[in-house]
């Protein structure tokens, strides 16, 4: 079947760098999805990104769909056909209403009886004519955080559009949407030949696409760009001595505002080498989108930075050295405004913030940030256990950097500026390195606090806010989310996954709920908080565990078994995922076994039958059961110690050596027995095993 290059790229005007990556997933999917359901073969599906354009090329697409088969089903058999065979007015209409012969009709069994089907064989359409009606309808469907409109047909899309390139080998693909019609035209770098467009290039081929653009000095591959910016400002730092300083989240940023990179180095004045190194990497970071340089690193973190920066021009500028002057110019001005604010804070020492704190809104309705801090003292000691003058310290000094100038003027820098004071005024450093940690897991690297104190002081800070807003009925809709609590419990989850004792998310939310209502903050019934609270950290939860790879089936099931002990709960998600993908008949047959278990007691109890008890040896008649009861009196401690362990592998295949017996029990014993007394002592024994069960997961949600 002859095969050819698709290309689709939609020309914008440009986009902000958030907007991209997520929208080549979308593009990706939504192609991938349009071929099969055009049921056109196709290989490989790349996607490309700049400022300027969203484009996805497909290798080898047919250039026809795939034949089909469809069978339609019409009235049954029996209606369709009289006593001697022959066919009714039923069949001959819904023959005709096909466009087969009656003769043609088929008859098949069914799980609802014997039916008639009509089958109709249906050639495949060119794929040039059924592209150019599903390629609009994958721009409709790219969804953006923010969306404009700029043309009478009312179309949202990211930013305006202004070219649309479709291409099947060397034929456009024809169609019109937002007044733009798809051509084989695309555009070069803006003002490049003084056209504000950008040159104008043709494409013979789709297969021209990527070499034509690199010869226009558009890198259009993004991971080919990203590279190349990250070769380049290394150089450029190396050719200073240097280290460049290079994030992931800058290089990412860096990668999508331009389509041509050039990196640039620049000078700062070396007076401004006395402010903090975190001061000065935020501003060229996160601010100014420019890679600070080093002496060196260690650890990944800066060793004595350099009065130097690169920055990355999109193309090779007419003057390089008067866009240099212009990005030393800008820097200068924001080092000064730093420089100053920084001066006008050391005027006071951190602790002397803290009663600002009062006039800092915490939620509308929940406070001040001196309100939360009182409470973050009183959670936290609770938490860790025990009175630590260093914790308390921590707590008082935590949220006191918010009323300084510096953070008002660099929010990034809250809890780091709160570290640098706290140190320049003689704190110790545990204490200080909790101010910091207490905002900690953050994006992109979510390391977590460096000491116990910090540890408990982000335990406490996200437990107040999840436990506040919820008490309020300020819980996330959809993707509103103004007070970022999903990230918060994510954090939550993380921080009790790699608690440095084992905590209960049960203990924490009764402890945080407590000292919400001591401080007379709380407003509705605890246990209706707490019940939102935990529905809420369960979706959070099964998110972090599919991140690990988990299983859909596999996730619900340890989740519906519990979560209180989060680490316990990853392991276990990880144990049973473990070993359906390494043992999978054992497995499967072993779930199976357990499984029913399981499903006969959640009938007894829909029959109100008593599940609960102790067993009694006597009332064991058969051998089947009296085999499985001593079985399972023999497991219990060994079982019991390796879940004590958090040994789950273990205690897993503790409880296979029963299953034997359990299928032995089923095959021999009548469960539902006559006889109420034995009916509930076998109920009683597979309600032993069910609680041995639970420690892992919920057996019934997993599929085999």
């Amino acid at each position: 079947m002859v095969s050819k290059t698709l290309l689709f790229e939609i020309g914008t005007e440009e986009m902000p760098a958030r907007f991209i990556l997520p929208a080549l997933k979308q593009l990706d999917e939504l192609m991938n999805k349009m071929l099969t359901d055009l049921r056109l073969q196709h290989g490989q599906i790349k996607t490309f990104g700049t400022p300027r354009r969203l484009s996805v090329m497909v290798c080898d697409v047919s250039e026809n769909q795939l034949p089909i088969v469809r069978e339609i089903r019409g009235p049954a058999k029996h209606i369709a056909f009289d006593s001697e065979g022959n066919p009714t007015k039923a069949a001959e209409g819904f023959a005709k209403g096909q466009g087969v012969s009656v003769n043609d009709l088929i008859i098949k069994a069914t799980d609802k009886g014997e039916f008639v089907f009509a089958v109709k064989h249906e050639e495949g359409k060119p794929a040039l004519e059924v592209l150019a009606e599903a390629l609009p309808q994958i721009l409709r469907s790219l969804s953006f955080p923010k969306t404009m409109r700029w043309e009478e047909s009312g179309l949202r899309f990211g930013r305006p559009i202004r070219w649309i390139v479709a291409l099947l080998g060397e034929e456009v693909i024809p169609f019109e949407i937002a007044g733009v019609k798809s051509e084989r035209v695309t555009y070069g770098r803006r003002f490049t030949n003084g056209q504000s467009m950008g040159k104008r290039i043709v494409l013979n081929s789709a297969n021209e696409y990527e070499c034509t653009l690199e010869e226009a000095h558009i890198i259009v591959d993004n991971d080919k760009r990203r590279e190349l910016i990250k070769s380049q400002v290394q150089k450029a730092a190396q050719s200073l001595n240097g280290v460049a300083l290079i994030s992931d989240e800058l290089l990412d940023e860096v990668t999508f505002i331009v389509e041509e990179p050039v990196a640039l180095i620049g000078h700062f004045d070396e007076r401004y080498l006395e402010l903090p190194a975190e001061l000065l990497i935020t501003v060229m970071q996160h601010h100014q989108r420019y890679f600070p340089v080093a002496k060196g690193l260690d650890r990944g973190l800066a060793n004595d930075l350099m009065p130097y920066f690169v920055f990355v021009s999109n193309g090779m500028p007419q003057n390089p050295d008067l866009v240099r002057q212009g990005n030393e110019k800008v820097l200068t001005a924001r080092f000064e405004d730093a420089r100053f604010y920084f001066a006008e804070d050391r005027k006071s020492k951190l602790e002397d913030f803290v009663p600002k704190l009062r006039e800092i809104v915490f939620i509308e309705g929940l406070g001040n940030m001196a309100d939360k801090k009182e409470r973050l003292k009183k959670l936290s000691e609770v938490l860790h256990g025990k009175f630590s003058p260093n914790l308390s310290r921590a707590a008082e000094l935590c949220k006191a950097d918010l009323a300084t100038r510096l953070v008002n003027e660099f929010t990034e820098l809250q809890g780091v500026i709160g570290r640098i004071y706290a140190l320049l005024d003689g704190e110790s450093i545990e204490v200080a390195d909790a101010i910091e940690d207490h905002y900690k897991p953050l994006p992109p690297d979510f390391e977590l606090p460096r000491n116990e104190l910090g540890f408990w002081l982000a335990v406490a800070d996200r437990l107040d806010t999840l436990c506040a807003c919820f008490d309020r009925n300020l819980i996330p809709t959809g993707s509103h989310d103004p007070f970022g609590l999903r990230r918060a419990a994510t954090t939550l989850l993380l921080l009790l996954k790699n608690a440095p004792k084992k905590v209960k998310v049960n203990e924490c939310l009764d402890d945080a709920l407590k000292v919400l209502s001591d401080a007379q903050m709380a407003k509705q019934d605890w246990k209706e908080t707490k019940k939102q609270c935990l529905e809420f950290l369960k979706e959070r939860m099964d998110g972090l565990l599919e991140l690990e790879g988990i299983d859909h089936d596999i996730r619900q099931s340890v989740l519906n078994a519990g979560f209180d002990d989060v680490a316990a709960t990853f392991e276990r998600a990880k144990t049973l995922q473990k070993f359906r993908r390494e043992r999978k008949e054992w497995f499967n047959s072993t779930v199976i076994a357990f499984t029913r278990i399981t499903n006969i007691l959640a009938q007894a109890r829909q029959k109100s039958e008593k599940v609960n008890g102790e067993v009694e040896p006597e009332l064991l008649q058969i051998e089947a059961e009296r085999e499985l009861s001593e079985l399972v009196k023999g497991v219990k401690p060994e079982f019991a110690e390796r879940i004590h362990q958090s040994n789950f592998n273990s205690a897993f295949e503790i409880l296979s050596t029963i299953v034997p017996a359990i299928n032995r029990f089923f095959d021999n014993v009548l469960v539902m027995h006559e006889d109420k007394k034995i009916r509930q002592n076998r109920l009683a024994l597979l309600r032993q095993i069910e609680i041995l069960l639970l420690e892992i997961a919920d057996f019934r949600l997993i599929q085999t």
